[in-house]
């Protein structure tokens, strides 16, 4: 799944042009009956008829009066959170809109419905809009208790949806499917086996225009004429929506602001990433000792003209996090000031103008803003929850935390009733510890109302761990369960054998089964510990579309049916123990002071709708496994050369997977992540 570029984003539609309108026209009206009002007190009234001519045609631009989105991949989910979606069979989208009270059901509506594409997978026609006769509500519409697909299709014209782009889409007239005054539609997709997402909230939400002759006015009666209309105060300005707290369960991914997509808004060939952190002589060589900072870098963006681009970047990842299910980020704050602070409160406005996606502040207890006074602490997070997108809990602001541990109750305690007393600020917070301890969890159980682990990243440690979900709920707290794909860190030297996917299943099932509450995926984008979620060079969206049945597991409690099939090949570059052409610090597979002897694999994760072969292909050696239907992980041994995968049924190719990554005997220098390639569109 590819995000929608913000640059791309051009929508001429604006709320504001509207609003202005409409005010110009109120004062218009205000004058010219207080104008009419002294005309008749200064002249005899006119009492011969007039002549009753037709009312002229207008045309309005309304807003949705509500939406709901459904899928079949959790049919019993209400997703007020995710975005508007249409695809040909899983996911439907509902849109209502209220028409003007003045509308003439006798004489033609004619409707033009805008959308603003946020990803679309699709190169065919189209979008497909329907009258829907159903009733339904967002906030309680679900994939099983949708109406029956009843209806009329209103546009002849389906248009391909491609990402980014805007869509007017001409309804014909409406009149006859409007039912008391509203015109309630379905969204699908014709094209089959794609995605097509659109903007639900804020800037490009869905809008219709409609143009339609108003009711004939009754004539006034000459002998009372009608009072001077006096102007209605101004309203209030609302306060900013908040972004309501979902029943039910939540996944959060850790987002780390050091590595955005684009640090420096230069072409990817020679940004900072290319010049300084993928070389080993980088930043004046101060990461040759261990082959250069990182060995994996996010998935390049356009130059951008913008001066906004830092932000526009933030919100292709805010896309990119909510298409695959992700209901908001914990970021990660180091400082209260410079470029990291910066980047977070980028990231509040990103969300805010996304819309249905919350960010939760983490305070880092290891960094400098673990260092810092309280109260600053306290007064710096009191600006990020005047955002709309903060997090709260029965309206509360959620805080959260990297190794709480790390500092003292009272410090925390401080940050805690300032918020509240000075700011106004209620808070919950949730204490993530690096070591989940008895003795930690006792020590905070009078602060805290949440738990959560940094965990581990090896299968068997995983799913052979302490039941911390059990312990914090012996505590009356609730738990937020680690998921992880791997961690390899050069600088440091160490990695845990990830196991190919072994250790990204093992912890989604540990969350699952363990009840917890929430889950953060950790991380979205820490590329200096190889843990990245995030569609990067070297793996794309595959982790992110291999969690997606996870996902949806996790957020309903079913398991979700395999209705299409998909294909995951992962496997590393090099052998575990090859030695680099760069001499340098090799990492060796200890990281959390455990030790899994490191695999070299080539693994095909597969969701079989049926039985099938998998045909690998590594270095020039074939072999055949027989896969049941269902899910179901399958390895054959790493061998230098090319790496590629065929899935076959009756003697027929349903998936073919060539990765792009060769497999060396001697590389220039240690690469211990895995690299992946996926069949999801």
């Amino acid at each position: 799944m590819k995000p929608a570029d913000p640059n791309t984003r051009t929508s001429s539609r604006r709320r504001r042009t509207s609003v202005v309108s409409a005010t110009v026209a109120a004062v218009a009206l205000v004058m010219t009956s207080a104008l009419g009002a002294q005309a008749a007190e200064s002249a005899p009234a006119d009492t011969s008829p007039q002549p009753s001519g037709e009312p002229a045609a207008q045309t309005l631009t309304l807003a949705a009066a509500d939406t709901a989105v459904v899928s079949a991949r959790q049919p019993r989910a209400v997703l007020s959170r995710h975005p508007l979606s249409a695809t040909a069979s899983q996911d439907r989208s509902y849109l209502l809109f209220d028409l003007p009270d003045d509308v003439d059901p006798t004489q033609p509506v004619r409707a033009t419905l805008d959308l603003t594409v946020g990803f679309s997978s699709a190169r065919a026609a189209g979008l497909e809009v329907f009258a829907e006769s159903g009733t339904w509500s967002g906030q309680s519409l679900t994939y099983a208790g949708r109406p029956a697909e009843t209806g009329s299709r209103l546009n002849a014209v389906a248009p391909v949806a491609r990402s980014g782009s805007d869509l007017s889409i001409d309804l014909g007239d409406v009149a006859a499917v409007a039912a008391d005054g509203d015109l309630s539609l379905r969204m699908s997709y014709r094209q089959r086996y794609i995605s097509s997402t659109y903007v639900r909230t804020g800037d490009g939400a869905p809008q219709l225009r409609v143009t339609y002759t108003p009711k004939a006015a009754p004539q006034p009666e000459p002998e009372t004429p009608a009072p001077p209309v006096q102007p209605e105060p101004d309203p209030e300005t609302p306060a900013p929506p908040v972004v309501p707290a979902i029943p039910g369960k939540e996944i959060f991914a850790h987002y780390f602001p050091p590595y955005p997509v684009s640090i420096d808004n230069r072409p990817a060939d020679s940004d900072y990433y290319a010049r300084n952190y993928l070389q080993p002589d980088g930043e004046g060589g101060r990461h040759a000792g261990y082959g250069g900072l990182l060995r994996d870098r996010p998935e390049p963006v356009p130059v951008s003209s913008s001066s906004d681009w830092r932000t526009q970047n933030l919100q292709r990842e805010v896309q990119q996090a909510s298409a695959a299910g992700i209901d908001g980020f914990t970021v990660n704050i180091m400082g209260l000031a410079g470029s990291n602070w910066e980047a977070t409160k980028n990231l509040f406005i990103a969300a805010e103008r996304e819309g249905d996606f919350a960010v939760v502040p983490m305070i880092d207890a290891t960094a400098s803003a673990g260092d810092a006074d309280p109260g600053t602490v306290a007064d710096r997070l009191a600006e990020l929850y005047t955002s709309s997108a903060a997090y709260r809990v029965g309206g509360r602001a959620l805080l959260s935390s990297f190794a709480a541990e790390r500092q003292s109750v009272d410090w925390w305690r401080q940050i805690i009733d300032r918020l509240q007393n000075v700011h106004g600020v209620p808070v919950t917070f949730q204490a993530v510890f690096l070591n989940a301890s008895d003795a930690n969890m006792a020590a905070f159980r009078g602060i805290a109302d949440g738990y959560g682990n940094w965990g581990v990243r090896t299968e068997w440690n995983t799913l052979n761990g302490p039941d911390y979900a059990a312990r914090a709920a012996s505590y009356g707290k609730s738990w937020i369960a680690p998921v992880s794909v791997q961690d390899y860190r050069p600088r440091s030297g160490v990695f845990a054998e990830a196991g190919n996917t072994a250790n990204l299943r093992a912890s989604w099932q540990r969350a699952i089964d363990s009840g917890a509450q929430y889950v953060q995926l950790v991380t979205w984008n820490d590329y200096s510990e190889s843990t990245q979620f995030a569609p990067s060079v070297d793996h794309g969206d595959a982790f992110l579309d291999a969690s997606r049945p996870f996902v949806d597991w996790f957020h309903t409690g079913v398991e979700p049916a395999i209705t299409e099939d998909q294909a995951f090949l992962t496997h590393r570059t090099q052998f575990a123990g090859a030695l680099p052409e760069l001499l340098h610090r090799l990492a060796t597979p200890t990281l959390g002071g455990t030790s899994i002897a490191p695999t070299d694999n080539v693994e095909a994760l597969v969701y079989l709708t049926a039985p099938a072969t998998l045909t690998f292909t590594v270095g020039g050696r074939t072999t055949g496994v027989d896969a049941p239907a269902g899910r179901s992980a399958v390895t054959v041994p790493l061998r230098s050369g090319s790496v590629s995968l065929t899935v076959s049924r009756d003697g027929s190719a349903v998936i073919e997977l060539d990765s792009p990554y060769a497999v060396v005997d001697r590389p220039v220098v240690e690469d211990l992540g895995y690299y992946a390639v996926d069949s999801v569109e």
